[in-house]
């Protein structure tokens, strides 16, 4: 029973904020974001849409998704933001993404020079991953609109996602290519967010 009205009152006090949220300064501010992103282990891939959902000016969950280089991408994401002007200025982000990886096996070609190496067949796991972003968050005109770049690290939870045939094995050249393209280190972004619900 106690639980029960714990959860309750926070339910209750969450959406009090989010009632309250909306007008700062005499502007409205949105209260749902529609986004476009793209960048290096971003996490919304290669490119992508997300959906950004302020909770208070200094809090706001999303989530979306996006083609990248390991298949489909998925994250969901929570935000604090430093300032309190609608979700500007500086922000620290944390959560979690899952790559799809690729149905089948692909063959990596590892012969540019022609020296006649084979190429390499190698399957493509699904990649889940911890990330831990700073964002900076500009106005983009008077509708609420934002752009904002993004620095952080992903962390996956399996070391190396990928196999290859001891048929045909990955030469090092292979191996670091495959190190480069699958998921996980630095994390560079850059993106727009439209203000889609007032």
């Amino acid at each position: 029973m106690k639980k029960t009205l714990l959860a309750l009152l926070l339910v209750v006090t969450a959406l009090s904020s989010f009632a309250q949220y909306g007008r700062r300064g005499g502007s409205e501010c949105p209260k749902v974001y529609l986004g476009l992103s793209t960048g290096l282990n971003n996490t919304n891939g290669l490119l992508g849409i997300n959906l950004d959902v302020p909770i208070s000016p200094s809090f706001s969950l999303g989530a979306g998704g996006g083609l990248s280089t390991w298949g489909w991408k998925a994250f969901f994401e929570g935000r604090y933001y430093f300032g309190q002007e609608c979700n500007r200025g500086w922000a620290i982000g944390t959560g979690l993404t899952y790559n799809t990886g690729l149905s089948g096996s692909l063959e990596v070609d590892q012969d540019p020079e022609g020296l006649g190496i084979p190429p390499a067949r190698v399957t493509i796991e699904p990649v889940p991953a911890a990330f831990l972003s700073m964002y900076r968050f500009f106005n983009i005109g008077q509708r609420g609109n934002r752009f904002y770049l993004q620095l952080g690290w992903s962390q996956r939870f399996n070391d190396k996602p990928y196999s290859s045939s001891p048929f045909q094995p990955l030469t090092s050249d292979g191996e670091t290519v495959m190190r480069i393209l699958s998921p996980g280190g630095v994390i560079f972004g850059v993106g727009f967010s439209f203000g889609i619900v007032r």
